[in-house]
C-alpha cells in the first residue's frame, strides 16, 4: 500500500512513545550510537577499501591521468546508526516480532536512521573545499564533478590510466581515503574509477533461440517473422514463428519425435489471461486494488501509456484508468547511452515489467522511475527517490550485474549502499523485488551462448543486487498452461538445444546447454537468518567456484514464476516492423525479467487480501513455506513429474537433408530444481492459496 498506511501506523502519541522507545532499546542493544550532528572524529584519515582496482597494476600502467579530465563522483552517507537500522529493519519485517510491520514514515525513518544534517554538510564543505562542485544532495548521496586534480585533493590518491580490454580507463593508484572530521559519514564513493560497471536488463526476446540466417543450429528453420497463428484485428506478431498459441497445440511436420514421443513447437507467447488462470488468480477476485508497484529500469519509453494500453487492450485486460499509471523520467539528465543501450535499448525491458505487473495485478498502481543511466549511482538514486518519498510499497527490478568482474571486486562502500537503501525502505514497508539472472551463473561457457550473459568476468557467482540479503531474488520456471488456461506442468527454466542434420533420431539429446537460470551460492554475503532452517547445509557451505565456505552463505533465488524462453511470456510495443517502418507489435520474452514483475504483481494481489503492506517480504515468505508447505508454494524441480518436455522449431528440408532445432526443458547445466529449497526456484511458485495465505500482525 501506499504512504497513507505508514502514516496511519505511526497516528497518536502512544504508537510514537512505544516506537521510540523501541528504536532506543535495538540501539543499545546493537552498540552505540551516535546523536544527531555530534561529531565522531576518526583518529586518522580512513582508507576506502577497493576503490583501488586490482587491474590498475603496474603492468597496465598508461601514465598519469592529464590534471584537467573532467571527473564525476558520488560519495555515499552512512546512517548515522547503522546496527540499529539494521535491526530495526528485522524487527518490522520478522513476523512474530513485537514490532512487526510498525513501519515509519520517510520523514521518520531519516530522522532516525538518516546521516545528520550537520555531517551531510561537513561533507559537501569538504569536497567543495577540494576544488568539487556539488551537483546533487539527497539523504543518501552527495554527487560532485571536477577534474581529476580536485578529485586527488578530495580523495588523498592520483589517478592514472590503465589499459584494460583493449580500452584507456582512468583509475586510483591507490585506495582513496578521507579525512577524519568526515569519516563516519563517508559509507562509500564510486566514480573514481571510468571502468563501465553496468547493469543489464534481463529480458530475451524468444526468437533469440531462432538464430540469425546462416549464424546458428536453428538456422535452417525460420527465424523470427509474421505471425503464423490466426490473429483476427490483433498487432503484428514478431516473435517465433511458426509457434503455439498454448502448450501443445501444434507439433512441427516432418521431425523425428523424443523421449518417446512427439514434441510440440514453442508457444508464441503466454497472455495475460493464460497465466492468470495457471496461477489460480481468477478465483479470488484478487487485482491488487489499493497498492502501488513501482518498476526501475533505465531511462524511459516515450510511447509507454499507449503501448500498455494498447497491449492491455489487445488481450482482454483492462487498460489503465486515468491517474493509475505514471511514468517518473529526466531525459536531460541521461547519461552513457553508448555503453548502457540507452531508451530502445531498455525499452523492451520497461514494456515488459509494466505489462506483466499489470497482468497479475490489473487495479495496482504503477509507477515507472527510469534511471538516468544503468550506472550504479543513477540506479541508486532511482530507488532512493522511492524510499526518500515512499512512492510505493512493492519495487521491482528486471536487471543485474556482477560483484566480481575485471578480475575486481564491485568497491564495498558501493554494495553497502545498496545493502542500507534496501534496509531504510524496509523500515517504511517497502519490498524489493531483482531478478535472479539468466546466465546460470555467468559461467563462461555460458557466455559463448550469446545471449544476455556479462562478459566482463569468467568467475561463476550470483547475481547482484538480488543476492543482497535485503532483497527478494525471483528465479523463473517453464511452465506448460494448456488449451483451458489450465497449468500442466512445472519444471526449472533451463534449455538446451540438439540440431539435427538428416537421420531419424535427435542426436546427443538434450544437446548443448543454452539458457537457464541465474542462482547459487553467493560468495560475499552471508547466510541471513531467515534461510537458516530452510535452505541445505551443502547449498549454504559450497560456493559457485568451487570452493568451500566455513560460514554459512547467502543463496539465490528466494522464490521463482514462468520465465522460460520455449515457454514465454507475451509482450507489446512501438517498435520497428519487420516489413519496414515503425508501430505496434508483440512478441514472446523469457528470463527472469518475466518471473519478477509477474511475482511482483502477484505480491500486491497478496497484499490487497493481507490488507497491509507486506514490506520486506522474504522473512514471511521463507515462514510461510514452512507454515503452509505445498498449499502455499509448488515445490518445482528438473523434468517436472520425472518427464522432460521438448519443443521443436525448424524443420523442413536442405538439399534432400531433413533439418530441425529441438530445445528440451527443465534441466539446467550447473544449477538443478530439486525437491525441497534449490538454486533455480528457491522455495518453490506460488500457488494459488500462498495470496490469502499471509498472516495478519499481531
Amino acid at each position: 500500500m501506499g504512504r497513507s498506511a505508514s502514516c496511519r501506523r505511526m497516528r497518536g502519541g502512544a504508537v510514537l512513545g512505544a516506537a521510540a522507545l523501541a528504536i532506543a532499546a535495538i540501539a543499545l542493544a546493537a552498540g552505540p550510537v551516535r546523536a544527531a550532528g555530534a561529531a565522531v572524529l576518526a583518529p586518522r584519515p580512513a582508507v576506502l577499501s577497493g576503490t583501488h582496482p586490482s587491474w590498475a597494476t603496474a603492468a597496465t600502467d598508461s601514465g598519469v591521468t592529464p590534471a584537467a579530465t573532467r571527473v564525476s563522483a558520488q560519495v555515499y552517507l552512512a546512517s548515522r546508526a547503522p546496527a540499529a537500522l539494521a535491526a530495526y529493519a528485522r524487527a518490522v519485517s520478522a513476523p512474530g516480532s513485537a514490532r512487526y510491520h510498525q513501519y515509519l514514515t520517510p520523514a521518520r525513518q531519516q530522522a532516525w536512521f538518516g546521516p545528520s544534517a550537520a555531517g551531510a554538510s561537513r561533507v559537501r564543505a569538504w569536497l567543495r573545499q577540494a576544488g568539487l562542485r556539488v551537483t546533487a544532495s539527497t539523504e543518501q548521496y552527495i554527487s560532485v564533478t571536477g577534474t581529476a586534480a580536485a578529485a586527488r585533493r578530495a580523495f588523498g590518491a592520483r589517478l592514472r590510466n590503465y589499459t584494460l580490454s583493449g580500452h584507456l580507463y582512468y583509475a586510483p593508484a591507490r585506495n582513496a581515503v578521507v579525512p577524519a572530521a568526515v569519516a563516519p559519514v563517508v559509507l562509500g564513493v564510486s566514480g573514481l574509477s571510468s571502468a563501465p560497471a553496468l547493469a543489464h536488463p534481463t529480458a530475451v526476446p524468444a526468437s533469440v533461440l531462432a538464430g540469425p540466417a546462416g549464424s546458428g543450429p536453428a538456422a535452417a528453420g525460420p527465424a523470427a517473422g509474421p505471425a503464423s497463428r490466426p490473429r483476427p484485428g490483433r498487432p503484428p506478431y514478431v516473435g517465433l514463428s511458426p509457434c503455439s498459441a498454448y502448450w501443445g497445440q501444434r507439433r512441427p511436420a516432418g521431425l523425428p519425435s523424443a523421449y518417446g514421443r512427439a514434441n510440440p513447437m514453442p508457444v508464441c507467447g503466454y497472455t495475460p489471461r493464460q497465466l492468470r488462470g495457471a496461477y489460480g488468480v481468477p478465483g479470488t477476485g484478487l487485482t491488487g486494488q489499493g497498492t502501488t508497484v513501482a518498476v526501475v529500469d533505465a531511462y524511459g519509453s516515450a510511447t509507454i501509456a499507449s503501448d500498455a494500453n494498447a497491449f492491455a487492450r489487445d488481450n482482454g485486460m483492462p487498460e489503465f484508468a486515468p491517474g493509475q499509471f505514471r511514468q517518473l523520467v529526466t531525459p536531460r539528465q541521461w547519461n552513457s547511452q553508448g555503453a548502457c543501450g540507452g531508451p530502445a535499448g531498455w525499452k523492451p525491458e520497461e514494456s515488459l515489467d509494466i505489462e506483466a505487473v499489470h497482468t497479475m495485478a490489473p487495479a495496482a498502481r504503477v509507477t515507472y522511475v527510469g534511471a538516468n543511466s544503468c550506472t550504479d549511482a543513477d540506479l541508486m538514486a532511482a530507488l532512493g527517490v522511492i524510499v526518500s518519498r515512499h512512492l510505493a510499497s512493492i519495487v521491482t527490478s528486471s536487471w543485474d550485474e556482477l560483484l566480481f568482474d575485471y578480475d575486481a571486486i564491485e568497491p564495498p562502500g558501493t554494495i553497502q549502499a545498496y545493502t542500507q537503501l534496501l534496509q531504510q525502505g524496509a523500515t517504511e514497508g517497502i519490498g524489493f523485488y531483482f531478478a535472479s539472472g539468466d546466465c546460470s551463473t555467468s559461467d563462461p561457457v555460458i557466455v559463448a551462448s550469446g545471449l544476455n550473459c556479462d562478459l566482463n568476468s569468467a568467475q561463476p557467482q550470483a547475481a547482484f543486487p538480488a543476492s543482497d540479503p535485503w532483497a527478494t531474488a525471483v528465479g523463473a520456471t517453464a511452465i506448460g498452461i494448456g488449451r483451458r488456461d489450465s497449468r500442466l506442468f512445472e519444471t526449472g527454466m533451463g534449455d538446451s538445444e540438439s540440431d539435427l542434420r538428416g537421420g531419424t533420431t535427435w542426436p546427443d539429446l538434450p544437446g548443448t546447454f543454452m539458457f537457464g537460470a541465474g542462482g547459487g551460492t553467493s560468495n560475499y554475503f552471508r547466510q541471513p537468518y531467515y534461510q537458516a532452517a530452510v535452505v541445505p547445509y551443502a547449498l549454504t557451505h559450497n560456493l559457485l567456484t568451487g570452493a568451500y565456505s566455513a560460514m554459512p552463505m547467502r543463496v539465490v533465488p528466494d522464490v521463482a514464476m514462468e520465465g522460460d524462453l520455449l515457454a514465454s511470456t507475451l509482450a507489446g510495443f512501438t517498435q520497428q516492423l519487420p516489413g519496414g517502418g515503425s508501430g505496434f507489435a508483440e512478441a514472446g520474452y523469457g528470463g527472469t525479467s518475466v518471473a519478477t514483475p509477474l511475482f511482483a504483481g502477484l505480491q500486491a494481489d497478496a497484499q490487497q487480501a493481507a490488507g497491509y503492506p507486506i514490506g520486506f517480504a522474504n522473512p514471511e515468505l521463507y515462514a510461510t513455506s514452512q507454515r503452509a508447505g505445498l498449499h502455499a508454494f509448488r515445490d518445482i524441480t528438473d523434468h517436472s513429474g520425472g518427464l522432460t518436455y521438448a519443443a521443436a522449431i525448424g524443420g523442413g528440408t536442405a538439399g534432400g537433408v531433413v533439418q530441425g532445432s529441438l530445445f528440451t526443458l527443465g534441466s539446467d547445466w550447473t544449477l538443478h530444481a530439486v525437491p525441497g529449497y534449490d538454486t533455480v526456484t528457491g522455495i518453490g511458485s506460488p500457488a494459488p492459496r500462498y495470496l490469502t495465505s499471509l498472516r495478519r500482525p499481531g
